[in-house]
């Protein structure tokens, strides 16, 4: 593969924003990819996309607990006022907002045991 500017220089490797090959000459070594001279800002931002991504995808697995733990709670507290005061709808609510939590639960645990990802820095 040759360089796209130097059409007669081997390329040593390819801008990981625009994917064009490089030469040493044209090329940025920023320690984590290789960008074209002009295009270093872009690479950097890339990188640090990345690594927020990395942060936000470790808090999942506590995240993921939120909504339904929340739902089956808010579930009985309808249930359970619904049950009190003879109110059918409460009780309705309650019991779907109950249902709901578990079924997303279950759902979650399940696939966050498919979806687990070890970074290596």
């Amino acid at each position: 593969m040759k360089c796209f500017n130097h059409i007669e220089t081997d390329a040593v490797g390819i801008c990981k924003h625009c994917s064009r090959a490089l030469c040493k000459e044209c090329c940025l070594d920023l320690g984590h990819g290789l960008s074209c001279k002009n295009h270093r800002d872009e690479v950097e931002a890339i990188k640090s996309l990345i690594d927020n991504n990395k942060l936000v995808y470790a808090s999942q697995p506590k995240a993921r607990l939120i909504v339904p733990f929340f739902s089956i709670f808010m579930g009985l507290v309808f249930a359970y006022f619904g049950y009190q005061r003879n109110q059918s709808l409460s009780l309705i609510l309650g019991s779907g907002f109950t249902v709901f939590g578990i079924v997303i639960f279950v759902y979650h645990t399940i696939n966050i045991k498919k979806m687990t990802t070890t970074y290596k820095d």
